[in-house]
């Protein structure tokens, strides 16, 4: 009987320290993202209050008038209503036929491609700087990471975290080295033609 005991506190304390380490991680991960929105809610009030500043300054100047405050734009397919132009705007002249067609923005064609590495997920990140075979610690990880992605600003429980679901995907192997947790990609990065249909 005392045999038995002592296994199931033994499992009891296991699952327990799991728990806890996983709330930890949870909790700070939430923090982060609480961070992270807070800073953009101060943004946005800095850039609403210059917006203000700029249109004052504008007005003063000799000869201008304050520009209308922008409006939602329409959506796809959606025309405006006429008479919508707002008062104080000057109405463009008419065009010459050669220039009827305007001309494609360049933020539409080129946008996706300069955003695309800064919004890429943080799991692709990481994997990314992991070398196939090779056993890294979490701290490890977290400093290739802060070095080659500064703007991410991650913790060191974030990067656990993450490693933790890819661990779960099958993507990323987990072992216990002298008691420490070592993680180690078990699947190569895949290519960005990787999954393009060939062609003959």
């Amino acid at each position: 009987m005392n045999n038995a005991d002592s296994a199931a506190q033994s499992v009891r304390t296991m699952y327990a320290e799991r728990f806890a380490t996983d709330l930890t991680d949870n909790r700070a991960e939430q923090q982060e993202l609480s961070s992270q929105i807070e800073r953009l809610r101060a943004r946005l009030e800095q850039l609403r209050a210059d917006e203000t500043w700029l249109t004052g300054m504008q007005a003063a100047l000799p000869g201008e008038t304050a520009p209308p405050r922008p409006r939602r734009a329409p959506r796809t397919g959606e025309k405006p209503a006429e008479g919508d132009t707002s008062a104080g705007t000057p109405v463009p002249g008419p065009r010459p036929a050669g220039r009827a067609k305007a001309r494609p923005s360049r933020a539409r064609t080129g946008g996706k491609k300069a955003t695309a590495p800064a919004a890429a997920p943080l799991h692709q990140l990481i994997r990314a700087l992991m070398p196939l075979g090779e056993p890294r610690l979490v701290r490890e990880v977290h400093a290739d990471l802060t070095e080659a992605h500064p703007e991410r600003g991650t913790s060191v429980q974030v990067v656990r975290n993450t490693l933790e679901t890819l661990v779960k995907r099958g993507v990323v192997g987990k072992g216990i080295q002298k008691g420490t947790a070592m993680y180690t990609a078990t699947e190569p990065v895949p290519s960005e033609n990787e999954n393009a249909p060939a062609t003959d």
